[in-house]
């Protein structure tokens, strides 16, 4: 054999023996490696949901003590208010003849409720449901208040019945 098909037989085996090499084991060890850069790269995001569930925790605790400073105790702004309005009733003497169902409308990228209910009893009474409503408790604000002096023939006494639409304003 002349030493140039020596060199020939030499470079193809040479690249023959790398092409093995990295079949067996650079491929493996290049796999291996980016499953650990994956892992490092989730190990870094779980240990930052560390950090952010802590910190969801501490604005939902500061959304709570806000929502208790205003007298509020629920989602629902609608369930609030009825509630509102039946313990000042049981308290109050007034009664709640209509509660109707909340009317909503979106305008400039802000959305309005209304609530729209009617209550029947002395003007002192409804006047201090009004105020409490207004200054004490965040539903919103007095939209529309009309007072109504009504006569139950029935009973042949006066009463007056107060329509009332309180607007929540909610930003998208």
């Amino acid at each position: 054999m002349n030493p140039r098909t020596k060199n020939i037989l030499l470079v193809i085996w040479f690249f023959l023996s790398m092409a093995i090499a990295y079949n067996l084991a650079f491929s493996k060890t290049f796999i291996l490696k980016e499953r650990i850069n994956k892992m490092n790269i989730k190990t870094k995001s779980l240990e930052n949901t560390v950090v952010i569930a802590s910190n969801l925790e501490q604005r939902e605790q500061f959304v709570d003590s806000i929502l208790n400073l205003n007298n509020m105790k629920g989602n629902s702004v609608q369930n609030n208010l009825l509630e509102f309005l039946n313990t000042k009733s049981e308290s109050e003497g007034f009664t709640i003849s209509d509660f109707n169902e909340p009317h909503t409308f979106s305008q400039d990228g802000a959305t309005t409720t209304s609530y729209r209910f009617t209550l029947e009893g002395s003007y002192e009474e409804i006047e201090q449901v009004l105020y409490s409503l207004e200054q004490e408790y965040n539903f919103g604000q007095i939209a529309h208040v009309h007072f109504e002096k009504k006569k139950d023939y029935r009973k042949g006494k006066d009463y007056l019945e107060c329509f009332v639409i309180v607007e929540s304003l909610v930003s998208e």
